[in-house]
């Protein structure tokens, strides 16, 4: 059994759930000195310390950072959330969300569920306008979809500071308790960029329960956020040799496993068969759940799993849609294929990358 720490599963902070119906916590919170804020853009972009990584990675939350960037020779240092005090920006007409607190214990790490003490933090959602800082001003008295008013140069001179990274593209760097708040606040923001509209009668909606949940001015319904389960699995064959594709927007040497969407009325383990047949054209005889992972890119839920072939398969046929490419390797060539430039494989961020180190045995350099 693998003993590696997915990115962006890691938390060591309380969500604080049953806090969100208390009237006023969003003033009280950004009135507070003590109260951090993360900066968060729908696309998944969050401003952390250091210069910004990947910060035009397309919005179909699948595309990985280029081939140069995997190349690079030493692992990049950690990078961290920035400390903005809530106090000091003017958060007035920004989308607010609570995202919970840390331990008041002292212990580096260790969250203690439902305290009423240690730092608490506030996502703030970048406007469009705003996400890149030279970005044209809106004009005054313009607004965003959520009726956020223009300017708010403190925001705009802390953009400039600290700059919005792709968070699928730096998670693996980023410490337990800031992947964790990211993460959250990522998938909060990404919903909220697309439900304005109620889904039972049209209406307009507005947020509520401290930014978990939208409520329709028209019909009273209460709506909350959308996770879509999806599939991810090392399938290998009788030789436990792994099953690597490229996907067919990726570019020429980047490989890695199998993975899809679960479909409605659909277990997740059939899933996994289905994806595998539909993708490559083989048949899979057994399957073993591994381990989950939020992807906010922009709701997914990633489960993890083992697959075995059955035997006797013959060669992967590639469909020629979603997947372009197929091959089965041992270790001893996959060792060499990496180590060649002739596979690139999922960067750290990423569950694939720790469903293909689980086969292997270990970490897999490159």
């Amino acid at each position: 059994m693998f003993s590696h720490q997915l990115a962006l599963s890691r938390s060591t902070t309380s969500r604080d759930a049953e806090r969100r119906l208390d009237p006023g916590l969003l003033e009280a919170l950004a009135a507070d000195p003590a109260t951090r804020v993360l900066l968060i853009d729908a696309r998944g972009r969050v401003a952390l310390t250091g210069p910004t990584k990947h910060p035009d990675l397309p919005d179909d939350g699948l595309t990985p950072p280029t081939l140069d960037d995997v190349w690079e020779g030493a692992s990049p240092a950690a990078i961290e959330l920035p400390e903005i005090s809530a106090s000091a920006l003017d958060l007035s007409g920004l989308t607010t969300l609570y995202l919970g607190c840390e331990s008041g214990s002292g212990q580096a790490g260790r969250a203690q569920e439902g305290s009423a003490s240690g730092t608490r933090w506030l996502a703030v959602v970048v406007p469009q306008e705003l996400e890149v800082p030279e970005a044209p001003r809106v004009p005054v008295g313009g607004a965003d979809a959520e009726g956020a008013a223009a300017g708010h140069p403190d925001l705009r001179a802390l953009l400039v500071r600290h700059p919005l990274s792709a968070l699928r593209g730096v998670g693996a760097q980023m410490g337990a308790r800031d992947a964790g708040l990211a993460t959250a606040a990522a998938a909060l923001a990404a919903w909220h960029a697309v439900s304005h509209h109620c889904p039972a009668c049209g209406g307009p909606t507005s947020i509520v329960q401290a930014g978990w949940a939208r409520r329709c001015a028209v019909c009273g319904a209460l709506h909350f956020p959308r996770t879509d389960p999806a599939v991810i699995m090392s399938v290998t064959d009788d030789n436990d040799r792994i099953l690597l594709v490229h996907g067919a927007a990726w570019e020429k040497r980047r490989f890695s496993v199998v993975a899809g969407f679960v479909e409605a009325g659909e277990s997740v383990e059939a899933a996994v068969v289905r994806e595998v047949a539909e993708e490559t054209g083989l048949a899979v005889a057994s399957v073993e759940y591994v381990a989950s992972q939020p992807w906010p890119f922009p709701r997914s839920l990633m489960l993890g799993y083992r697959a075995r072939l059955a035997p006797g398969q013959p060669l992967a046929r590639p469909d020629g849609r979603e997947v372009t490419d197929a091959v089965v390797v041992s270790r001893e060539e996959l060792t060499e294929a990496v180590a060649q430039r002739r596979i690139v494989l999922p960067g750290a961020t990423s569950i694939a990358r720790l469903l293909i180190e689980d086969w292997y045995g270990g970490p897999i350099k490159g």
